[in-house]
C-alpha cells in the first residue's frame, strides 16, 4: 500500500482546484480552534468532495435522475478519500462479497471431506474452527511440510482446490468489517457502483450551463485521483472515453512512479543503513509494481490502453520496453528522459 503522505499532497492539489472548493461561510458565533457547535476543528480532516447541483424543483423532476447520481458519487467518494486519510487500502476492485464470506465466515463443519484443502483452511487437526482461516502462503507452507510437496506444486494446488486468499487481501477484508460505514474502503460492487454514477454524471452533463460544465470538471478531476489511489493494475471501469482515458493516465503514471520511487529507495544509503529488511522491501514493492504495470498490455486490459495507437512504455524484467496497438515494437532500451516523453503523449 502506498504511503498516505506521499499521494495526500497530490489528492488535496486536485481537491483543492475545483470548483466546490471552498470554506463554508461561519454560522453565528464560533469558538476560536472550534467547528460548528463547539467541535474542535482539525487540519487534518478528511478532504469532501462536492458536486453542483440544480435548484430544487418538483419531487419528479427531470434532474432527478441526475442528483442520484451526484449523491451516490459523493457518498462513495467520502468513504474513499476517509480510508485512505486513515492509512487503509481505499478500494478492493477484485475483491467481492462472496470473497470477504470466505475470508470471515467458517463454513459447516462436515461440509467438506477432511482431507480436502478447504478443510483444512479452517479447521484444525483436532476439529476446532480457526478464528482467521489460512491465507495461500500459510497453506502452501504447511501443504509442502505435510504433503511433501515442492513449494511450487503446493501453491498451485492452493491456488485451484482452495478459497484461500493471499494475506493482504484477506487481511483488508477481515478488518473492512470492523471499520465504520463512513470510513469503510470499497469492495468490487461498490467500486463498479461508483464508476456507473460517475458515468451517469458525465453522460447527464450534456449542456453548457454552470452546473453541468463545473460537475464534467469535478469528475475528470475525481476519476484522475481514484487512478492515483490504486496499487494494482486496474482496466478502466468507466464506459465514457473522456472518464476512462483520464483514469488511464493517472493510474499508469501512479504505477510508473511507484516503480521509480521503489527503485530510489532502493539505492538510497539510508535503506542500507537500516538493514536488508528495508532493502527487500522497497524490491519486493517495486517489482509488484512492476508486474501490475506489466499486467496493462494483457489481453484483458483497456482496449482504450491497448489500441489507442499510441506509444506505451512498460517495465518488464528491469528493462523499459515500448509497445504500439498492445504489440512490441523492438526490444531497444529506452533513455528516461525519451521514454517519459513517449509516456506523456
Amino acid at each position: 500500500m502506498a504511503d498516505p503522505s506521499a499521494v495526500l499532497p497530490a489528492i488535496k492539489s486536485v481537491l483543492d482546484s475545483l470548483p466546490t472548493a471552498h470554506r463554508a461561510l461561519p454560522i453565528g458565533r464560533r469558538i476560536i480552534g472550534q467547528g460548528c457547535h463547539g467541535a474542535v476543528r482539525s487540519d487534518e480532516a478528511t478532504p469532501r468532495i462536492r458536486f453542483v447541483y440544480f435548484t430544487a424543483g418538483a419531487d419528479h423532476d427531470r434532474h432527478a435522475a441526475y442528483h442520484r447520481h451526484l449523491i451516490t458519487a459523493e457518498i462513495l467518494l467520502d468513504r474513499v478519500l476517509a480510508a485512505h486519510v486513515a492509512g487503509l487500502r481505499s478500494m478492493a476492485p477484485s475483491l467481492d462479497y462472496a470473497a470477504e464470506a470466505r475470508a470471515t465466515v467458517p463454513p459447516p463443519a462436515g461440509l467438506f471431506h477432511r482431507a480436502t484443502l478447504e478443510h483444512r483452511r479452517w479447521y484444525r487437526a483436532d476439529g476446532s474452527v480457526r478464528a482467521v482461516p489460512l491465507t495461500q502462503e500459510a497453506l502452501s507452507l504447511r501443504m509442502a511440510a505435510t504433503d511433501e510437496l515442492s513449494m511450487r506444486e503446493a501453491r498451485a494446488r492452493t491456488a485451484q482446490r482452495s478459497h484461500a486468499l493471499p494475506a493482504r487481501d484477506q487481511a483488508w477484508l477481515v478488518a473492512r468489517r470492523a471499520i465504520p460505514l463512513g470510513q469503510r474502503p470499497l469492495n468490487q460492487p461498490e467500486c463498479r457502483r461508483l464508476a456507473a454514477a460517475l458515468d451517469g454524471i458525465w453522460q447527464a452533463s450534456t449542456g453548457n450551463s454552470h452546473v453541468e460544465r463545473a460537475n464534467r470538471r469535478i469528475a475528470l478531476s475525481v476519476v484522475a485521483v481514484l487512478g492515483n489511489l490504486l496499487d494494482e493494475y486496474v482496466a478502466s471501469p468507466f464506459q465514457c472515453a473522456a472518464l476512462s482515458e483520464a483514469f488511464n493516465t493517472s493510474h499508469l503514471a501512479h504505477l510508473r512512479q511507484t516503480i521509480a520511487d521503489s527503485r530510489q529507495t532502493e539505492s538510497a544509503s539510508d535503506s542500507l543503513l537500516a538493514g536488508p529488511k528495508a532493502w527487500f522491501a522497497a524490491k519486493a514493492v517495486r517489482m509488484r509494481a512492476e508486474h501490475q504495470l506489466g499486467l496493462s498490455m494483457s489481453p484483458a486490459a483497456s482496449a482504450s490502453i491497448r489500441l489507442s495507437g499510441r506509444a506505451v512504455v512498460t517495465m518488464i524484467g528491469g528493462r523499459l520496453y515500448t509497445f504500439i496497438d498492445g504489440r512490441r515494437s523492438g526490444s531497444r532500451r529506452l533513455p528516461p528522459l525519451l521514454a517519459t516523453d513517449a509516456l506523456s503523449a
